[in-house]
């Protein structure tokens, strides 16, 4: 019985619990009149503001796009704004004066300074905003000065440091303040990581240089072979070519000895007193050359096929020659470069480390 009457107890007092938080958490998801009020203000001044999400109240205020002049003046009316929570100044004319405004925004978690007057005494206001995660201070004056304030800050996570005087020296003291925290450019990181990239970027040039050697080697074997082939090829084409001219010139000769014999011959029978003996001898003669002719004319053709198949021949193996020579050179203007791109990035990776070693 009291075990139950205790149980019963602990429900109620859940029951109260809740009934008292919901009316809270509710007001949590809606404007306040002051929130309304304020919105009001930082649109009449130019800016943006609006509720981060459907269900969140909280205010997200931008003035980086602003169709008026936002100056330190115009960030008084955020003062003691609790219920901001992002803030985008990117651009305007604040300055250092202007941060104390800023320093109020107890809520504020991310903060946008880029390409503002801002400088390290600015960074001064910012130490006491418990919720600040994000701060972007891009193309400002900042310096390792400025970081050294920030290294209270802790729960600030991510810091751009783009295209200021921030050292690496700078960042590493943040660094150490703030564990975890994420800064851009990563100065140690990005050398590191550039580190790594040259050495991997030598060691891949050097054995690409290695595989390249071999593959020259390869090649200047196929070179000599495909050089001997064409040779071979272009003898044999010159032995077939020979004989055929050899055999045209005896053709050529039977021809001309022909024509002498039917000149003669015609000689003969144009005189009505040559004897019948010469006349019958000169045409034995023509018959005799017509059959050297003949016999001349067969020697040729068998020779004609072969010389062009050989003449084929020796052109297929002189281009695959070329074609080697010009790849075997292709190959070595690739050595060659690799070896300058090994040599290059292994300076590099040298310089990097020495400089790592002294920072």
């Amino acid at each position: 019985m009291i075990r139950g009457l205790t149980v019963f107890r602990a429900i109620v007092a859940g029951l109260a619990l809740t009934a008292a938080v919901l009316p809270r958490f509710a007001n949590a998801q809606e404007l306040t009149d002051a929130d309304k009020a304020l919105i009001q203000k930082i649109q009449e001044a130019g800016g943006q503001a609006m509720p981060l999400a459907k269900n969140d109240a909280r205010l997200t205020v931008a003035f980086h796009l602003a169709d008026k002049e936002v100056t330190d003046e115009t960030l008084a009316i955020l003062k003691d704004a609790a219920n901001v929570c992002t803030l985008n100044l990117r651009g305007t004319k604040i300055t250092d004066a202007g941060l104390a405004h800023v320093a109020t925004l107890k809520g504020l978690t991310r903060l946008h300074l880029e390409k503002t007057a801002v400088t390290d005494a600015g960074l001064a206001h910012l130490t006491g905003l418990p919720a600040l995660e994000y701060l972007n201070v891009y193309e400002t004056k900042v310096t390792d000065a400025g970081l050294a304030h920030l290294a209270g800050v802790k729960s600030l996570k991510r810091l751009f440091v783009w295209q200021t005087t921030v050292s690496e020296a700078g960042e590493e003291t943040l660094k150490a303040a703030l564990p975890g925290i994420e800064i851009v450019p990563d100065f140690k990181k990005d050398r590191e990581r550039e580190i790594t990239e040259a050495t991997r970027g030598a060691e891949d040039a050097a054995k690409q240089v290695e595989e390249l050697a071999a593959m020259i080697d390869a090649q200047g074997k196929a070179v000599a072979e495909a050089t001997a082939a064409s040779e071979a090829a272009a003898k044999e084409h010159a032995d077939a070519q020979g004989k055929l001219d050899a055999a045209n010139k005896e053709l050529e000769t039977a021809n001309a000895a022909k024509g002498e014999a039917d000149k003669a011959l015609a000689a003969l029978k144009a005189d009505p007193n040559s004897p019948a003996d010469a006349v019958k001898a000169a045409e034995e003669k023509v018959a005799a050359a017509q059959k050297t002719v003949e016999t001349a004319t067969a020697a040729v053709e068998p020779l004609k096929k072969p010389a062009e198949e050989k003449k084929a021949a020796a052109d297929a193996a002189k281009k695959k020659a070329d074609e080697a020579t010009a790849k075997a050179t292709e190959l070595k203007t690739k050595s060659d470069e690799a070896v300058k791109k090994a040599a290059e990035l292994k300076t590099k990776a040298e310089e990097l480390q020495k400089k790592a070693a002294g920072a």
